[in-house]
């Protein structure tokens, strides 16, 4: 019996000792506890929680771009043997960014030009030909005339008597031969006026080729299609390049932010609305302006277009904008009340006579009529509930 009480007083301790540190631990809390209650406060700060009622802001992500994209292509193959633009560079309209140059349309300039010079040349011998042939008419026709007083004037004297039938005969076929004299010199005149002709159509279908493989061969001039930024040029120089393929892009055009919106929030969205910029920690940092709705739903989005308020921007750059969808209540309060400690925010609510630290789910920087420099609290308080700043 004594045995079992002596290890009874001994198990007795052992607990007693094992719970003497939380017991301790529990004192100190307390003591936490009512240090944490007697914090200092002013007085006169006193704020009770109400409901307002403000515009609902959704955070959504926008990026900077520019009112349209142009792409300067190459229209022939070869090599890029020029670039004359960089990431970064302004450009004008018409402006040359590059040249490409193929071996083969510069062979093909100069055997047009040299099929052209012989087609000219053989057009001008044809036109000599055809200067000569009335020429040769004339001559004929003076012959036929010739040969016809001949051979009426022996005809007279054939009747007289005077000349033999074989003189008549001699007569009636020199005629006959300068009237066929005449035939093949008008033949002739049609014949070179017909090879002149050809000759100058041939002259100027060489021509022609000559002209289509120079202005071939200038297409492997780029120039830029729009006035705008170089954002981007893929092809190094020396690069063997394919018809069609994009040598620079060029960003043309105001420079605008441009999102996506659900279609349900592009119903309260208008142009001409008035859209907020958010900073990193929500806070609004600048403002921006609707311009454009597209009539276009797509994978129930729809594309807006907004007008900023200056400033240098990357293309593509994302920010932050607080997109307006209606009216909502919320809480909000003087950002004097807030108290943020490492990294979490607090404010102190009032029970009675004493002042406690709670923590709060903090939102957008928000102002109304009542409340100039105001925050939403998302969690953390409730109406009526009164809160008060901490004495300085």
């Amino acid at each position: 019996m004594m045995k079992l009480r002596k290890k009874t007083l001994l198990l007795s301790a052992a607990i007693f000792g094992a719970f003497s540190p939380l017991i301790a631990c529990g004192k100190k809390h307390d003591d936490k506890k009512e240090a944490v209650e007697k914090i200092n406060y002013e007085t006169n700060s006193r704020l009770i929680i109400a409901k307002s009622n403000i515009n609902d802001l959704k955070p959504v992500s926008a990026i900077f771009t520019s009112e349209d994209e142009a792409q300067a292509r190459a229209r022939i193959g070869g090599t890029l043997v020029s670039l004359m633009v960089d990431e970064g560079q302004n450009v004008a309209q018409g402006q040359l960014i590059g040249i490409i140059d193929e071996a083969r349309y510069g062979a093909e300039v100069q055997a047009g030009l040299a099929n052209a010079n012989a087609a000219k040349s053989q057009a001008q011998a044809a036109s000599a030909s055809a200067n000569q042939a009335p020429a040769n008419l004339d001559a004929a026709n003076a012959m036929a005339n010739k040969a016809l007083a001949d051979y009426n004037r022996t005809k007279m004297l054939y009747d007289q008597g005077v000349y033999a039938k074989a003189r008549l005969d001699q007569m009636q076929a020199a005629l006959s031969a300068a009237n066929a004299q005449v035939r093949a010199a008008n033949a002739g005149v049609s014949a070179a006026n017909a090879q002149a002709n050809a000759a100058r159509s041939q002259a100027s279908a060489a021509s022609a080729q000559a002209g289509v493989a120079s202005a071939v061969r200038a297409q492997g001039r780029i120039y830029a299609p729009k006035s705008g930024k170089v954002t981007m040029a893929p092809i190094p120089r020396g690069s063997v390049v394919m018809p069609g393929e994009i040598v620079a892009f060029i960003a043309a055009g105001t420079p605008i932010l441009r999102l996506r919106a659900p279609e349900a929030d592009a119903k309260f969205l208008k142009v001409g609305q008035v859209v907020p910029l958010l900073g990193s920690n929500g806070e609004i940092i600048g403002q921006s302006t609707i311009s454009k709705i597209y009539p276009l739903v797509e994978n129930g989005q729809v594309k807006i277009d907004l007008q900023t308020n200056g400033g240098e921007h990357l293309v593509g750059e994302r920010v932050d904008i607080a997109l307006p969808i209606g009216n909502r209540d919320a809480i909000i309060i003087p950002k004097s009340y807030i108290i943020t400690r490492d990294g979490f925010d607090f404010v102190m609510l009032l029970k009675g006579s004493k002042a406690f630290e709670i923590p709060v789910q903090r939102g957008q920087s928000i102002s109304n009529a009542a409340i100039k420099d105001g925050v939403e609290i998302l969690s953390g308080l409730e109406i009526n509930d009164i809160i008060v700043a901490k004495a300085k």
